[in-house]
């Protein structure tokens, strides 16, 4: 496997294909993976689109546009022969350009760019997103303005191509053109001897155009190239700094900067933020976007990439916008759990997060000792490895900060000191028992069975489970997760503009062996198993009981999730999908979730769990005739015997027996 059967297998796919499909095509034993080879960004261009990540082809060889020069490192080939047709070969005298791609020099020039292999019809498609001369231009006053020409004088006149942009990246439903063979762009394209051959095709070639000139435009960006600077300046982040440029730290609105080495310098990486944030979630080891950059190698394609930092909080106490670091080690299900964390089962360790920052601090190759239960264990800092002393049995561990957003850093600015861990989130609901909420972990709360909230949730499960008895219905009380929700619905309000979020109340179904590690962690489709996959992959919300009982299994007592979901903005979902697609063809604004039918919703997926709170836990069985498990049994009371004849006397009637408390299980 090597670059030139890569390009070769995605220009014969249109210029670009999904990474796990091209992934696919190749044997999975190979030493070097595909993925290793598409990181060359000389040759590849990764882009996110409709939540899955495309590799683009990319070249730096371009048509010769003079008919004879001297010593050109460009192809000398006929366009119209590349395109397809050339109809000045038709003709007596044949046409003048070179119709042989493996004529001396071409033959060099493309051994040496490695695209030998490609057949004329791949290199056409690889030359065709590469080489702007080669197609005519979008008009862009043309998608823009009102009108039936938009802002484009020209009108029919015009020279460039009137094609709605928003349909190249997507879908669109806008009065402009998305026809390439609608009279005005047919004729531009006749003119430019493109055949017909190839205008089908011509969507795709314009879309991959596009990414990869974004890739080039921000490439060329001056960013701050910031040499030999390590550190954030403490000073100039809250305010001012007497030493200016000459500075020996970074100056930086942010107590964090991402940044990728090219050549000397070091300049600045778009989605600061973005990165950011991916960075601080101790599960992943690559950040979104149209650049990633890989956590373990901090590398982004072939280069390499660093993050500047301010001061650590352990270091500096007194100063704002210092850096806060966590410790997290990785459980045997793929968990992050925070140091003194009592989660998923695991007993807490003996030592903070900060105990293990200070210690770090003083000496970033120690092996520390410490406990959790009755286990001893040591870590390396050299290797961020934990190991248990008596078993032996070893787990990774990340260091990573607390996420910090550019809104946060305002506001600690402005107000010159830290907000409190809980001033950002709204307080508890005012029906749960306060006195039955933990500071960690989480408590399922018995409803009564006559109580107005057992009854509404009763109805939203009855709706569509006839032949079903609800056994039990208990409130899940988890502090931190009900805080991160908050947190999430008021982030999503911001970029929202201030509009409330769609929220609604929905089933999910799982295996019983799941509901602890929900109740404590919330959902994760990766540890809990997904509830289908035709929509995307993530975490399965149904508007219907109904759907949510295929997944809990065949057992006679059977569980189900009602969850609080932050459906927010979403759209029709596809199998192949990662998280929700973008709203305008970009890498910054997306959907929210996805569902099955935009207009009548069913089914909702998820891919953020902080989108999601696991409200209520309904114990349910089948309907079993004669049984008194789940049917409520009532006893009768006796009836008064009458009194006998012809005797006169009266004996009065015995009491009736009380009725016994109806039992919780509703029919």
């Amino acid at each position: 496997m090597t670059e030139s059967t890569i390009t070769k297998l995605i220009c014969a796919n249109h210029g670009s294909m999904n990474v796990d499909e091209l992934d696919a095509n190749f044997y999975s034993d190979l030493p070097v993976s595909v993925r290793d080879v598409i990181t060359n960004q000389a040759k590849f261009c990764f882009v996110v689109f409709d939540g899955e990540q495309r590799v683009v082809a990319k070249t730096g060889v371009r048509l010769c546009r003079s008919k004879d020069c001297q010593g050109c490192r460009n192809l000398h080939f006929c366009k119209r022969f590349l395109l397809g047709d050339c109809p000045f070969s038709r003709r007596r005298g044949g046409c003048h350009f070179n119709h042989d791609l493996t004529s001396g020099d071409n033959s060099r020039i493309l051994k040496e760019h490695g695209l030998e292999e490609l057949n004329r019809s791949e290199l056409c498609t690889l030359l065709l997103q590469n080489d702007g001369f080669l197609l005519p231009q979008l008009c862009h006053n043309y998608s823009n303005g009102v009108g039936e020409y938009g802002k484009c004088q020209d009108g029919e006149t015009c020279k460039r191509l009137h094609i709605c942009e928003m349909y190249l990246r997507g879908s669109c439903n806008c009065p402009r053109c998305h026809d390439f063979y609608e009279p005005h762009p047919l004729k531009i394209l006749k003119d430019r001897g493109v055949p017909n051959e190839l205008i089908a095709s011509l969507k795709s070639v314009y879309m991959n155009m596009e990414w990869l000139q974004k890739q080039n435009h921000a490439k060329q960006g001056k960013g701050q190239h910031q040499r030999d600077k390590s550190e954030i300046c403490m000073y100039f982040i809250k305010g001012s700094c007497i030493h200016g440029d000459k500075c020996f730290k970074a100056h930086s609105t942010m107590p964090y900067q991402w940044e990728v080495k090219e050549g000397l310098n070091w300049t600045a990486l778009q989605n600061n933020e973005v990165i950011e944030k991916d960075y601080c979630d101790p599960a992943k080891t690559y950040s979104r976007g149209v650049q990633p950059v890989c956590f373990d190698t901090m590398t982004c394609g072939l280069n390499k990439a660093r993050r500047l930092s301010t001061v650590s909080s352990v270091l500096e106490p007194m100063f704002i916008l210092t850096t806060e670091w966590a410790w997290f080690w990785e459980d045997e299900h793929g968990n992050w759990i925070q140091y003194t964390s009592a989660s998923g089962g695991h007993r807490a360790a003996t030592i903070t997060s900060e105990e293990l920052e200070k210690r770090f601090q003083e000496d970033n190759k120690a092996v520390m000792e410490f406990t959790a239960g009755s286990q001893t264990y040591e870590l390396s800092f050299p290797d961020m490895i934990q190991t248990n002393k008596q078993y032996c049995t070893k787990k990774v561990v990340r260091r990573r900060p607390v996420f910090v957003s550019s809104a946060d850093a305002q506001t600690i600015k402005t107000s010159k000191r830290a907000p409190s861990n809980h001033s950002n989130f709204r307080a508890l609901p005012g029906h749960w028992d306060k006195v039955q909420t933990p500071e960690t972990g989480y408590k399922r709360v018995d409803l009564p069975c006559l109580s107005v909230e057992f009854k509404e949730i009763q109805g939203l499960f009855q709706n569509t489970m006839r032949g079903f008895s609800i056994r039990q219905i208990q409130r899940i009380q988890n502090k931190s997760l009900w805080e991160v929700f908050q947190w999430q619905r008021d982030l999503m309000k911001k970029n929202n503009r201030g509009r409330n979020v769609t929220e609604k109340q929905l089933f999910h179904g799982t295996d019983s062996k799941y509901l602890d590690a929900i109740c404590l962690n919330n959902f994760d489709w990766r540890i809990c198993g997904l509830n289908g996959t035709a929509y995307g992959k993530g975490s399965y919300f149904a508007r219907d009981a109904k759907y949510s009982n295929s997944y809990t299994g065949q057992s006679n007592m059977r569980s189900m999730f009602v969850c609080r979901v932050l459906v927010g903005d979403y759209t029709k979902g596809h199998s192949h999908y990662l998280r929700p697609p973008s709203k305008d063809g970009g890498d910054t604004i997306f959907y929210d979730s996805c569902v099955d039918d935009v207009s009548n919703p069913s089914i909702f997926v998820v891919f953020e769990k902080h989108q999601v709170y696991p409200e209520y836990l309904i114990h349910y069985g089948e309907d079993v005739a004669g049984s008194q498990v789940y049917q409520p049994y009532y006893r009768p009371a006796p009836v008064p015997a009458p009194a006998p004849r012809p005797a006169p006397t009266y004996r009065p009637a015995p009491t009736p027996a009380p009725k016994p408390e109806s039992s919780c299980v509703i029919s």
